[in-house]
């Protein structure tokens, strides 16, 4: 561990090396119409440095070395502009002119494709958000506030824990990068959510589909990533504090974060506070096992939480790149529902305190990461390399309980799982020209797990995986760019035995019981895709996607063997479980006017050896758990769709609205895979415009609704869930104190107080609704500590 945070620091801060001697400039003025604007934004990406236009358009970069760039040309009210060029042995000059656009989406740059291209050449399906979208739609988690976006759901266990969920799959087929590096936290427990601070998170790109050939293994279903904001300008410093309250729980929430850039160096660092109670459901009963049981004040007992978070980031530019380092420390603690560890019981159901206080069972979650990012000119190419530790630790605690015949443990730790990984990337990016691009990637994880507690679910185990991929994309025309790549990966899981001891009259008899045996097990897997983006008349984008992905077990798939209380269950792995094989098509459609954007994305897969948990139809042998649950894989298709309509129906007004579909089928039991999210409809009318007063410089305000259908179509054992309707609106403004400018966002949800299960609710299988009516008050102060000279 110590030399590899060595290699961290070196590879972060030490690599001045690079450097040689032949320094130029690129230059230039942004127009349009031939007039100058001013104030957009040139961004140079491989040298991570930003610029904004002067009052005449113009903009500059010094001190260049000869390689391969692109530009990026960001304005609102126009179109975003990318540029790929060489420099050679001379200054560069590029003007640009804008064209005026109706949607702020047209600025976007998909950092998600490897060679940070725009929409029209990335052909996977890519949507982006970013810290306006997720400030407008804030919730106790980052997740929740991304299924607004279609395609997009998540599996939730109360509030502040949620998992994404991309067209139906989830768990380890959803693979979440932050800052390059995957995100290793038990993400394959139904009840473990995503230790990600939801205010440290700037931009989230989301790729619908495998992704396996750039990502690895994990990258089946899709891909979450997570991509820092831009930092400041030279010799900027800027800051903002953010506060609120959320009525539903009573929960608040403050942040505070600053950020700036001395010559060539670059800072940031941020603090987050979360503190809620019990949260409220339209309801004061619910029927579990028959038996009618109370909801003392329509308070879910034992629903409060608390978080701290915080985060470290400093680097350096220089002419051979940028180099960042990046700490952070995510801190949850959660009461869980007295019913979703052992069997609800009215006396169990009864508040005895506050309704802020954090009681038996509950779960804490510490997730501690060190990320370095570099990029180095070698020659006209480019380095690309991700490092990264993290610690992950996650402890259950409930009321010990003797199981039968063993004696009683001490302690309320039920159940601490403990998993360190290594993580590395490497990319060398091959610019042969404007049109040919390649990539030659190798990427490798290495992860020991270890557990304690009164609880066997896990055992332990080291896993080794790695993976090299070539890419390549070439612009065959300036109306299509085709890309095509392949992959090879290798994994090697080592699992250890563990014996359980047995108790007779509570006294050791001296004999054990395995609960599961040594597991050596090594695989190996190949994938490739092939895809192309094709513009028809400068307004129609067809996108085509094809391709073969895989996934390797996981050891947890291998070799679980204990009651999960969270799922209700005793789950039971698969030593001689084999790699998942799928083959996939995405098609993506887009029709852009002016005033009008318009999308559909049918997709459809095919899985040999699809990986599940299945019910068996057997009771568990241990006590308390009633069902016995095993991995098994089986064939298995997946279908769907996903459309979406924007449209400016004047200068200040417009209507979007959002469509998903997912169905799938086992193909060998011929009924329906689990947890699959129903249809659902998003509508969506906006207003923004600026205002008459002095004191308020803009504002905004919206209604949206969201239909869900119900979802009869269920696997064994599985229940079905109703249809419902929600209500949403929101309302905010850019207010005027002076000179300071403050934020303030109103956001309701649910406002009818409906009463609804979601399908993908932990507590549903409790028959417990979900939250009621809640108004999120969103308050910001931004700080110009700085600001920058152009």
């Amino acid at each position: 561990m110590r030399n590899f945070l060595w290699l961290v620091v070196l590879v972060g801060l030490g690599l001045e090396g690079f450097a040689q001697k032949d320094r130029f400039r690129i230059f230039g003025v942004v127009t349009y119409d031939e007039v100058p604007i001013a104030g957009a934004t040139v961004y140079l990406h491989e040298l991570h440095r930003e610029t904004k236009t002067d009052i005449h358009g113009f903009y500059s970069f010094e001190n260049v070395k000869p390689g391969a760039y692109h530009l990026h040309v960001t304005h609102k009210g126009y179109m975003g502009i990318r540029h790929d060029f060489h420099v050679y042995d001379e200054d560069v000059k590029i003007n640009f002119p804008m064209e005026k656009s109706a949607f702020d989406m047209d600025q976007v740059v998909v950092e998600t494709n490897p060679f940070k291209s725009g929409p029209v050449q990335q052909t996977l399906t890519v949507e982006v958000v970013d810290r306006k979208f997720l400030e407008k739609n804030s919730t106790e988690t980052f997740v929740n506030a991304l299924e607004r976006v279609p395609g997009i759901s998540s599996i939730n266990t109360g509030v502040g824990v949620a998992k994404p969920v991309i067209r139906g799959m989830s768990f380890n087929r959803v693979m979440v990068n932050d800052r390059g590096i995957k995100q290793e936290g038990q993400q394959w427990g139904a009840d473990h959510g995503l230790e990600i601070d939801p205010f440290d998170v700037d931009r989230v790109e989301v790729i619908k589909g495998p992704a396996s050939l750039m990502y690895g293994s994990d990258a089946m279903g899709g891909v979450i990533n997570i991509q820092p904001g831009p930092m400041p300008s030279n010799n900027e410093i800027r800051a903002h504090v953010v506060s609120g309250f959320r009525t539903n729980n009573e929960g608040l929430f403050q942040t505070a974060m600053v950020e700036g850039s001395e010559k060539d160096y670059f800072f940031k660092a941020r603090f987050t506070a979360q503190d809620f109670g019990n949260y409220r459901v339209p309801a004061d009963d619910f029927v579990y096992a028959g038996y009618r049981l109370p909801i003392n004040e329509n308070s879910l007992k034992n629903t409060a939480g608390r978080e701290r978070h915080f985060s470290l980031m400093g680097g350096k530019r220089t002419s051979w790149g940028f180099s960042k380092l990046t700490m952070s420390r995510f801190y949850q603690e959660v009461g869980l529902f007295p019913g979703a560890v052992g069997i609800p019981t009215a006396y169990g159901l009864q508040h005895r305190g506050e309704f802020r206080n954090i009681e038996l069972p509950s779960q804490e979650n510490e997730h501690i990461k060190v990320i370095s990012n570099s990029n180095i000119l070698l020659g006209k190419n480019w380095m690309e390399i991700d490092l990264g530790y993290q610690r992950n630790l996650r402890r259950e605690l409930s009321a010990p309980h003797a199981h039968g015949q063993e004696p009683r443990a001490e302690g309320n730790l039920a159940m601490e799982l403990m998993l360190h990984t290594l993580t590395a990337n490497a990319r060398l990016h091959h610019i042969v020209n404007g049109k040919f691009k390649s990539i030659f990637g190798l990427q490798g994880q290495y992860m020991i797990h270890d557990y304690q507690g009164f609880e066997f679910l896990v055992p332990a185990y080291s896993s080794f995986q790695g993976g090299v991929f070539y890419f390549n994309e070439y612009r065959w025309k300036p109306n299509l760019t085709v890309n095509a790549g392949l992959r090879v990966d290798g994994a090697f899981h080592e699992i250890q035995e563990h014996l359980q001891p047995l108790y007779r009259n509570f006294q050791p008899t001296g004999e054990f019981t395995q609960r599961n045996p040594d597991v050596q097990r090594s695989f190996m897997n190949a994938s490739g895709s092939a895809g192309l983006s094709w513009v028809l008349k400068e307004k129609f984008n067809l996108k085509l996607n094809l391709g073969s992905s895989y996934r390797i077990p996981t050891p947890v798939e291998l070799s679980i063997n204990g009651v999960h209380h969270g799922n209700f269950r005793h789950e039971v792995g698969n030593p001689n479980l084999d790699s998942e094989r799928g083959w996939q098509s995405d098609l993506n459609l887009t029709l852009k006017e002016k005033h009008f954007i318009a999308s559909i994305t049918p997709f459809a897969s095919f899985y040999d050896n699809y990986l599940y948990l299945a019910p068996t139809g057997r009771f568990s042998e241990l006590p308390g758990p009633g069902a016995l649950w095993e991995y098994r894989q089986n064939r298995a298709w997946f279908a769907g769709f996903e459309s979406m309509v924007n449209w400016r129906l004047g200068k200040n007004i417009q209507f979007s609205t959002g469509f998903e579909y997912v169905r799938n089928k086992n193909l060998d039991t011929r009924l329906p895979l689990p947890l699959t999210p129903p249809m659902s409809i998003i509508y969506d009318l906006e207003y923004s415009g600026k205002s008459r007063f002095k004191w308020l410089d803009k504002w905004e305000a919206s209604i949206d609704t969201r239909w869900v259908s119900g979802q009869n179509r269920t696997d064994r054992n599985e229940r079905a869930t109703d249809g419902y309707v929600l209500l949403g609106a929101s309302v905010g403004g850019v207010f005027l104190l002076g000179k300071q400018e403050v934020h303030l966002h109103l956001r309701g949800m649910n406002l009818t107080d409906a009463f609804y299960f979601n399908h993908l609710s932990r507590y549903r299988l409790l028959n417990l609704p979900e939250q009621g009516r809640n108004i999120n008050i969103h308050l910001k102060l931004p700080f110009a500590l700085r600001k920058a000279k152009n």
